[in-house]
């Protein structure tokens, strides 16, 4: 068993090209999302998820308010640009 970051860095970096075909399941709210392992680096493991705005749409409403969908689209609707940003 790995118990420390070097060892684990090292075996990813090892075995990248195979973990790079890999998915995660994590579960957010009552939903169960699959995120690829889009990146294997020297200090991170890089994870992705596509999530289509009809999916946001359609998942908020059949009641999903919980979950990923729900979460995304509350980070778009606060989401204002800093004027230094412009």
């Amino acid at each position: 068993m790995i118990d420390n970051a070097e060892d684990l860095a090292t075996k990813a970096q090892d075995y990248k090209t195979g973990l790079k075909r890999q998915y995660v399941n994590i579960p957010i709210g009552d939903e169960e999302y699959g995120f690829r392992i889009s990146g294997i680096g020297a200090k991170s493991v890089k994870l992705e998820k596509f999530v289509k705005y009809d999916d946001i749409i359609e998942a908020i409403e059949s009641g999903n308010d919980k979950g990923l969908e729900a979460m995304i689209k509350q980070i778009i609707e606060d989401y204002e640009e800093d004027e230094d940003e412009e």
